[in-house]
């Protein structure tokens, strides 16, 4: 074997490092958004002591925090002490960085990597497995463990470079290989020994081992042996088949407040119920003959288990004493907190779990029972099978690479796990590991502690376990999953309909999911349509860098006719020092705004990638985008967005402005403004806290309780309430629309809009008479048997105001976890932090309203309605104007922050605009090019608005209160 053979696998030849510098010198400039949300993390003291005593530095994910003391943590520092015991040249350092919310485990060590402060040793599970070995981030492992295994001391050092001096035979390399087999549980092997899924220079090919393995999760049935109890139910005998769990979760569901089951529907329904399908045969993706990834979810052993779902979720039952009750299964949308909460207070009879028999479990063997997952009615059984895994960053020194590869390899060793069981034993939680490992060690009288049930459940699901989806871009395919089985779940009257029509129309679906998974995740597209795609793309490139050149031009040559107009400018010498004065914030903005604009723009034409070699693409990233779901939906909560913030947020400050000026006294005009300014000064951190608190879903919630509050009013009390609320709300919308019809001072399209959106909302306020009055649809009515005549039309309707008169029935709503609501949740908090600011502003711009117009219109017996719509508005209407074309620009381009710390883009994706959707894709997904070009038509639309809100600006004169009066009395 030649020398430069394996340089190659683990550096990628000459000149690699250099590049490598460069390519992170670009991702420094991409880091501005994590700079600005936490911050870097600045060079710890252990690490400086460390590099100063030369011992050599590890910088390691998954070590817990100091102040941690469960006994997995205890277990991970005693691990750590024995191999700096071992091995001193090494000092070992837990890795940190920023973590945002919602982002995930991934967010952090994705932007280490491209901040240049990387993991050196890489924690790495299934799904995320795939992006770190395609993107160049992983060490083939078996070569690193032949290098310390081999008798040749020259394999282990390199020169000053970087290069190995020499390299392990082909028959250490095969040793290594097997060492790690016998080391890794046999259901993880195809994840852990495989080939990259790309043809990028620099990855290397082949079959390789990427991550080890050092502590395995299996999926498994917990019940609450209480609940089953009060159900009647045997509490040592967990459901075995479909049927019976079913079965058993009707009988729970009977019991008053508690449900059967419990998970999480929504855009990753698919991976909650994941284990029900690998139980029925099913498997989301699976390689070809080729080697290419290809979805094969569409199988009728997926429908009949989508089919199953619906069942136990919305099918209609009768209890013992004749009630009709509608689904066993407790399924929020998105999950959240509630699932827990419902399971620890005994409202949920058996849920789905992941479960670590090598690392012990926090269970209470006296209320909750473990049990394999339920076999399928083909007689199958299987369950969800991952696994924690370490690998080493391809960045990392060959010293450092040597050190982790020791790190991992005593880790997943003899001794790792006699300290670990050992420690679980003395903490008390011995009965909750693998019976293997305690006979291995001597432990045979916890061995006999161990209930049978739980024994033959661990070697069940260890048996039996199915790896997690790990295939290309598999960080995608339970969004896509998910769409069939959404689409099912919305439909409860496909189980009144036979069961082979039901199953047809959900195999239906299944099959379109999967040509979109094929055709938009696995970019599996013909010649032909490749060519479609970059027409449209280069299209939309077209548009944009026409948008961008006209906007420019109108803008330059309106300035330029003022300029003009304005007559000759100064000389330079009476205005140098300003210019001398302004060139500090010139350059500031130069380099922190427009110099990573510039460089950041031909992001878009190129695969970009943090160490392997970028390529062009040319017009690829901007055609990808314009076919993806992801990114139209994005845009369209955009828009969403906007409309919320200049629906809900634009008005109160011109409201409050006005009100605060009609306030007679000084005293409480001084009291109002600062109750008013108040929510300004409050931290941006407590606002999220103290609204996150307020939007609490359970019953005990603030905002819950409030609105909850009505259901004690009576049908008397309600009904009074119902037509107070509904005569306001229809104030409200008649007055913006009387607004649209009386400011005869506003231009026409100002005032279309207005109508427009009053129209929208009046709209939106009649709609459930509309839909009372048309009916259910046809399938609804065909599959319960309906008669049209009694659910649609006058008799609806009728039915529906019926309802309207009488008591409240209100319950807990989700807030920020109801996709519903959960954008407007978000814009709420900023509405009411920014009221008090915006109101200062036209507060100041009311002062400049002639005090004696006002005089005379009150004179004349004008109200307050008229006064604002004939004197103040039109007095400030140019502010408005500006105000809002500023508000508009500032809400396409803003709102990411709060968003990511508010919800992190959830639930579902429901509060994920483009800033957000732009952030993930380049952070979580590493598509910096997608994201660029996504920044490009973002850009776009803010550059409209910019230019529209530049011409009005040009437009403008402003002057002195001398001049003023004096051009109104020469006019």
């Amino acid at each position: 074997m030649k020398n430069g053979l394996w340089n190659r696998v683990q550096h990628g030849g000459g000149g690699r490092t250099r590049r490598r510098a460069a390519r992170i010198g670009w991702g420094l400039l991409l880091a501005g958004l994590a700079v600005a949300v936490g911050g870097l993390p600045a060079p710890s003291r252990a690490a400086t002591e460390a590099q100063d005593k030369g011992r050599i530095l590890l910088r390691m994910q998954a070590l817990p925090m100091p102040t941690d003391m469960r006994p997995e943590a205890l277990v991970a520092r005693q691990i750590v002490r024995e191999f700096n015991a071992q091995f001193p040249q090494y000092k070992i350092e837990r890795f940190t960085f920023p973590e945002l919310e919602g982002m995930g485990q991934d967010q952090g060590p994705l932007m280490a990597i491209t901040t240049g402060v990387p993991p050196l040793g890489i924690y790495v599970n299934f799904r995320q497995s795939s992006t770190y070995v395609n993107h160049g981030f992983l060490v083939p492992l078996e070569v690193l463990v032949a290098r310390l295994q081999s008798a040749n001391p020259l394999v282990r050092e390199a020169d000053a470079k970087g290069r190995w001096l020499a390299d392990p035979t082909e028959e250490e390399v095969a040793a290594a290989l097997e060492a790690i087999r016998e080391r890794v549980p046999p259901s993880a092997w195809e994840v852990v020994y495989r080939r990259a899924d790309t043809d990028r220079s620099g990855v290397p090919k082949g079959h390789h081992v990427w991550a080890m393995p050092y502590d395995s999760l299996v999926k498994a049935l917990l019940y609450r042996k209480d609940v089953f109890s009060e159900a009647g139910l045997d509490p040592e005998r967990p459901p075995r088949t479909w049927d019976e769990m079913l079965d058993y979760s009707r009988r729970i569901r009977a019991l008053p407040g508690k449900f059967g089951f419990v998970y999480a529907t929504g855009v990753n329904v698919s991976y909650s119920v994941y284990s029900f399908m690998v139980a029925n045969g099913v498997r989301y993706m699976a390689q070809d003959e080729t080697g290419r990834w290809r979805a094969t979810f569409n199988t009728p052993a997926a429908a009949e288990t989508i089919y199953y779902l619906l069942e136990l979720t919305r099918g209609q039952f009768e209890t013992a004493d004749g009630q009709t009750l509608t689904g066993t299964a407790f399924a929020p949308l998105g999950g959240g907190r509630e699932m827990g909460l419902k399971w620890n207070q005994g409202e949920i009879g058996m849920q789905f779990s992941s479960l670590s028999f090598e690392r012990g479990m926090n269970l209470n063997p006296a209320l909750t029972g473990i049990a394999p997952v339920p076999n399928a009615p083909s007689g199958l059984t299987a369950n969800e099978m991952n696994a924690r895994m370490m690998g080493v960053f391809s960045g990392a020194s060959p010293e450092q690479q040597l050190g982790v590869m020791r790190y991992i390899w005593f880790l997943t060793g003899d001794r790792a796990e006699e300290i670990r069981v050992r420690t679980f034993v003395e903490e008390g939680y011995g009965e909750y590991l693998r019976p293997k490992s305690l006979e291995r060690f001597g432990y045979d009288d916890i061995l006999r502690r161990i209930p049978p049930a739980w024994r033959e459940t661990m070697e069940t699901a260890l048996a039996s376990g199915v790896p997690e989806p790990y295939g290309r871009n598999t960080q995608l395919i339970y969004q896509y999953v998910s769409d069939p089985i959404n689409w099912a779940l919305e439909r409860p009257e496909l189980l009144n309909l036979p069961r082979e029509d039901a199953l047809a129309r959900i195999q239906e679906q299944l099959d379109a999911a999967a040509v979109r998974v094929d055709k938009f995740m696995l970019g599996e597209l013909t010649p032909e349509e490749w060519r479609t795609r970059r027409l449209a793309g280069g299209t939309l490139l077209f548009l944009i860098i026409a948008i961008f050149v006209t906007a420019i031009g109108i803008v330059w040559r309106a300035f330029a006719r003022n300029e003009r107009a304005l007559g000759d400018a100064p000389a330079f010498s009476k205005v140098r020092v300003a210019y001398f004065m302004n060139m500090p914030c010139l350059l500031l903005v130069l380099i922190t705004a427009y110099l990573p604009l510039i460089l950041g723009v031909p992001l878009a034409l190129f695969d970009f990638q943090l160490v392997l070699e970028s390529r062009f693409v040319g017009l690829d990233n901007f055609a990808t985008i314009l076919y993806d779901a992801r990114f139209w939906a994005s845009m369209g909560r955009t828009f969403y967005y906007v409309l919320l913030v200049l629906g809900l947020g634009f008005w109160p400050p011109i409201l409050v402005a006005i009100l605060l000026d009609e306030v007679p006294t000084d005293g409480l005009k001084y009291f109002f403004r600062t109750i008013f300014y108040l929510p300004t000064i409050v931290s941006g951190i407590i606002m999220v806290f103290l609204w996150r608190q307020f939007y609490e879903p359970s019953e005990a919630g603030f905002l819950n309780q409030i609105i909850m509050s009505v259901n004690y009013l009576g049908p008397t009390g309600g009904t009074i309430l119902k037509l107070v609320l509904l005569g306001s709300w229809l104030s409200m919308v008649l007055f913006i629309l009387a607004c649209a019809v009386k400011l005869e001072d506003l231009t026409w399209p100002v005032r279309g809009a207005v109508a427009i959106f009053a129209l929208v909302l009046l709209g939106v306020t009649f709609w459930p008479l509309v839909r009372a009055f048309r009916g259910p649809d046809e399938l609804v009515i065909a599959a319960q048997g309906l008669d049209p005549a009694l659910v649609s039309g006058w008799t609806g309707l009728r039915a529906y105001v019926a309802d309207f008169f009488g008591p409240f029935n209100v319950k807990p709503l989700g807030w920020i976890e109801d996709p519903g609501m959960a954008m407007v949740c978000v814009v709420i908090p900023m509405v009411w932090a920014s009221a008090g600011p915006g109101c200062i502003i036209y507060l100041a711009a009311l002062k400049t309203v002639p005090e004696d117009l006002i005089e005379a219109a009150v004179i004349d017996g004008a109200g307050l309605i008229q006064r604002i719509s004939y004197i103040t508005l039109p007095r400030v209407k140019f502010l408005i104007m500006i105000q809002l074309m500023g508000a508009a620009i500032g809400a396409f381009k803003g709102g990411t922050n709060f968003i990511m710390v508010m919800t992190g883009g959830g639930p579902s994706g429901a509060t994920r605009n483009m800033g957000l959707d732009i952030f993930q894709r380049a952070w979580m997904e590493l598509k910096f090019s997608e994201g660029a070009a996504m920044g490009w038509v973002l850009g776009a639309i803010v550059i409209i608005l910019t230019c529209q809100h530049l011409l009005r600006m040009s437009r403008a004169a402003f002057t002195t209160a001398g001049q003023a009066e004096a051009a109104k009395q020469n006019g």
